[in-house]
């Protein structure tokens, strides 16, 4: 269910700041900050059938399963499987991470980490967009759309 995303723009969010600073937080660090952003899908792996090669996407933190039981209900947004986790840092298939250097991991920023030119993202946290929106207006929407500002 994971799916490989070129990074085509990313923007800074306050969010991104605060976790970098880590305001009143336990930090995971090392890790790759960015939330807001579009790219374009690189390979997808086993059972991934919402997005295709060359399809436009948005990362989004809180994403879907549409499987456990808040993803059945319309009205929730709170994924048992992907909701917002500012700790976790690995990806949930297997609980490791896919950045590293030297062979000691990088840790994931929830679920998104657009601050890298590839990344790794679970299906359900990508929104598939039209290729013709704007790349320098559209990658604000993977966060500001999602917390309703």
């Amino acid at each position: 269910m994971e799916v490989r995303v070129k990074i085509l723009v990313t923007a800074l969010c306050h969010t991104d700041v605060y976790f970098w600073e880590a305001k009143g937080q336990t930090p995971v660090f090392p890790r790759i900050l960015g939330h807001e952003a579009r790219g374009i899908v690189e390979s997808v792996g086993e059972g991934v059938t919402d997005v295709q090669l060359g399809d436009h996407v948005l990362p989004v933190f809180t994403g879907e399963c549409k499987e456990c039981a808040h993803c059945k209900l319309e009205e929730s947004s709170m994924c048992d499987l992907l909701r917002i986790n500012t700790n976790r840092g690995v990806i949930l298939s297997d609980g490791q991470s896919r950045f590293s250097i030297n062979g000691k991991p990088i840790y994931h920023f929830v679920g998104t980490s657009t601050f890298s030119e590839y990344n790794v993202v679970h299906v359900g946290c990508l929104a598939k967009i039209n290729p013709q929106a704007p790349l320098d207006e559209v990658c604000v929407l993977s966060c500001g759309i999602f917390i309703g500002t």
